[in-house]
C-alpha cells in the first residue's frame, strides 16, 4: 500500500511538471519572451497557429527596358521675315525686279521719283503698287493705307518725314504705330520697310530744313521700327556728299533729285533687303574703273543750283 501511494505522488508530480513546461512553452510563444524580443523587423507574429511567419515580400518587377533618348531635331530654318532687326541688313547678291513684284510704297513726293526714274523698270510699273502724294504726312496716311487692304503685299516700303519734320515726337509716333498696325493687321506676312528720311542739301538746311532736325527724325524712325519690329532701311548715307548734304548738283530744290541719285536709292534697296526665299539675285558688279581727271562720266547729270 506504501509503495502504491509513492508511485501515485511521482506520477502526480511528473505530470506537474509536464504541464508547468507546456505553459513556460505557450508563454514564450506569446510575446513574453527572449525569443519574441529577437524577433526581426521582417516577420510577423501568428497566434491562431502558434508560430512566426516570415513577412511577405513583394514579387521582384521586371526591369523596365531603358528607352532610347529622342534623337536631337535641327532648329528650325529661320523663315524669310523673322525679325532680327531693325537695321536692314547689306547683302552680298543684288535682287532683281522679280523681288520687288509684289512690293508696295507709301509715302510723299520724295517716294514718287522712284516710279518716275526708275530707268531698269526693277520696280512695279502698275500703279496699284504705289500710294503716294504730294505733301502726304503720316497723320493722313491711315485712310490710304486702308486702301491697301484688298491687295497682296509681300513687301511694303513707307517714306515719311520731311512734310512733318517740326512735329510734335509724340503725335508723330502714334501716327508712325497707327499706321503700321494697320498694315500689319492687313498684310501679315508682308516685310515692312520704314524708311530713312533723306538728306537734305546745305542750302535748304540754312534756308528751310535743318539737317540735324532730319538725323533726329531718323534716330525716332529706327526706334520705332525695334518697337514694331519692322525694318529700318538707312537710305541716308547712301545719298550724302563727302560733307553729310545732299550734293547741290543732284537736287532742283534740295529735297528731290535728279534722276541719277534716285538710281543711287535703287541700288541700295538691291544690296539692302530681307530675303523671301523666292526672288532670284545676281552678283554684285564689280565697280566701274574711275574716270580719269579732267573727264566726266557719261551720264552723269550736269550740275544744278538751288
Amino acid at each position: 500500500m506504501r509503495h502504491k501511494t509513492i508511485a501515485l505522488i511521482l506520477v502526480a508530480v511528473s505530470v506537474a511538471l509536464a504541464a508547468a513546461a507546456v505553459a513556460m512553452a505557450a508563454s514564450g510563444l506569446r510575446g513574453g519572451g527572449a525569443e519574441a524580443a529577437e524577433a526581426t523587423p521582417g516577420e510577423q507574429m501568428n497566434e491562431s497557429a502558434g508560430y512566426v511567419s516570415p513577412a511577405p515580400t513583394a514579387e521582384p518587377t521586371a526591369t523596365a527596358e531603358p528607352t532610347a533618348a529622342p534623337e536631337p531635331t535641327s532648329a528650325p530654318e529661320p523663315t524669310a521675315a523673322s525679325w532680327a532687326g531693325p537695321d536692314v541688313p547689306e547683302q552680298s547678291q543684288a535682287v532683281t525686279a522679280e523681288y520687288f513684284a509684289d512690293a508696295a510704297f507709301l509715302g510723299n513726293s520724295v517716294l514718287s521719283g522712284l516710279w518716275y526714274y526708275d530707268n531698269e523698270q526693277l520696280l512695279p510699273s502698275d500703279t496699284s503698287h504705289w500710294y503716294w502724294q504730294d505733301s502726304l504726312t503720316i497723320m493722313a496716311a491711315s485712310p490710304i493705307a486702308a486702301q491697301m487692304a484688298g491687295q497682296q503685299f509681300g513687301k511694303i516700303y513707307l517714306e515719311f518725314g520731311i512734310n512733318e519734320i517740326t512735329y510734335d515726337k509724340d503725335t508723330l509716333r502714334t501716327a508712325f504705330n497707327t499706321v503700321i498696325d494697320q498694315l500689319q493687321a492687313d498684310h501679315p506676312d508682308a516685310i515692312i520697310y520704314l524708311t530713312s528720311v533723306t538728306p537734305v542739301s546745305a542750302y535748304c538746311d540754312a534756308n528751310r530744313i535743318k539737317q540735324s532736325s532730319v538725323i533726329s527724325f531718323n534716330d525716332m524712325l529706327r526706334d520705332i521700327a525695334r518697337e514694331q519690329q519692322v525694318w529700318y532701311l538707312d537710305v541716308f548715307p547712301a545719298l550724302c556728299g563727302e560733307d553729310g548734304f545732299l550734293p547741290s548738283g543732284v537736287t532742283p530744290d534740295g529735297v528731290h533729285f535728279t534722276p541719277a541719285h534716285y538710281q543711287l536709292w535703287l541700288e541700295y534697296m538691291r544690296t539692302h533687303y530681307v530675303p523671301d526665299g523666292k526672288s532670284p539675285t545676281v552678283p554684285l558688279e564689280s565697280p566701274a574703273p574711275e574716270a580719269s581727271e579732267g573727264t566726266v562720266p557719261a551720264g552723269e547729270p550736269a550740275a544744278q543750283t538751288e
